[in-house]
């Protein structure tokens, strides 16, 4: 079986997360050759040879997590192990220092010498939010803990999810509330389906099928009113889908670009600029004002790195544009994964690398890569 990239199992009860995240540290790149994974740079030579069953990207601290012989542990840069592997699956360690492992069917935490700080012990396990606390599950219920792996709020929920902006989500008796630290009850569970709050002290909310924003004391932002909803991004602005088509509103609720599109691509909306968005069938790009800076024309396309470059395909086959709009590379890959100085293309089932004027840098021989998803 050749390599393949695990995803990160996430907690049943979290409704609402992020799909999939980034990693920041990129110079190393996981790559599979056979049945093995090592890492390559981004000319396509091997740092670490591949001997690997499974491997990730390395994270800021440093650390990758690999598999080897069905047991997981972590390598650094050199490819020295620094946690040998002995766990059946384990996660990046937190800021707080602190990494969730599974053993033996049970979760526990371990520090950076792989010495056991709460022992395995939970059914389920998050990460320590940013108040101190881990949302657990034991015997079918959640609760939290504190880094000594005390209960702060002991198991009592059938579904919750971890602490953001100070408050958890709690379902009870088929509805969504909210909680603080202590456990008690802020926002009564009163809605069908919720969000976490957000930085701007915002969540999304349904009740009888129509979604709207509230506060933290549980009122009313921009009331109930559309078919379905995203978080304010860092422009201040919110997907939001009404009788069929997308749009984006401010924070009072106003329409900046008026409903008009199929659907909306990426969380990460104008991150650098511009936003792909659908229409009619083909994938284009606007600015923050609703315009169109490249016209949709795209069977597919991807959002923009800080490269100034995106992903874009046309007639089944993968190039790469840049903000104009314009074939840096024109279609000719089975599939591109981009960032900052390399993109890798699929072709005939294998990887290799081109820099951003097209030239090849490594020829395709790389059963599996994993360099940054867009």
């Amino acid at each position: 079986m050749k390599c393949k990239l695990l995803a990160a199992t996430m907690l049943a009860a979290t409704t609402f997360g992020v799909g999939c995240t980034t990693q920041s540290n990129n110079t190393l790149i996981p790559a599979g050759l056979g049945d093995k994974c090592g890492y390559i740079n981004e000319t396509g030579n091997w740092v670490i040879n591949p001997q690997f069953d499974n491997a990730w990207t390395f994270a800021e601290n440093g650390l990758a997590r690999v598999k080897l012989n069905d047991k997981c542990g972590y390598i650094d840069k050199s490819g020295k192990w620094i946690i040998t592997p002995q766990f059946n699956w384990i996660y990046n360690f937190a800021e707080n220092g602190l990494a969730r492992v599974e053993l033996n069917g049970k979760c526990g935490y371990i520090d950076k010498t792989g010495n056991w700080v709460i022992n395995p012990q939970f059914d389920d396990a998050d990460s320590f939010a940013e108040n101190g606390l881990a949302l657990v599950k034991l015997n079918g219920e959640y609760g939290f803990i504190d880094k000594t792996g005390n209960w702060v709020i002991n198991p009592q929920f059938y579904e919750a999810s971890e602490f953001k902006n100070d408050l958890a989500r709690i379902k009870r008796s088929g509805k969504w509330g909210y909680i603080d630290k202590t456990g008690k009850w802020i926002i009564n569970p009163q809605f069908n389906d919720a969000y976490d709050f957000d930085e701007n002290g915002l969540a999304c909310v349904e009740l009888n099928g129509i979604w709207g924003f509230i506060d933290k004391t549980g009122n009313w932002a921009i009331k109930p009113q559309f078919d379905w909803i995203y978080e304010f991004n860092e422009n201040g602005l919110a997907r939001v889908k009404l009788n069929g088509k997308w749009g984006y509103i401010d924070k009072t609720g106003k329409w900046v670009i008026n409903p008009q599109f199929d659907d909306v691509e990426f969380a990460e909306d104008f991150e650098n600029g511009l936003a792909p968005v659908i229409l009619n069938g083909k994938c284009g790009y606007i600015d923050k004002t609703g315009n169109w800076v490249i016209n949709p024309q795209f069977s597919d396309a991807w959002e923009f790195g800080e490269n100034g470059l995106a992903p874009a395909q046309l007639y089944g086959k993968y190039g790469i544009i840049d903000k104009t709009g314009k074939w840096v590379i024109t279609p000719q890959f089975d599939d591109v994964q981009t960032d900052k100085n390399a993109i890798l293309f699929l072709k005939d089932g294998k990887w290799g690398i081109v820099d951003k004027n097209g030239n090849i840098v490594a020829e395709p021989q790389f059963d599996w890569v994993f360099y940054k998803n867009f």
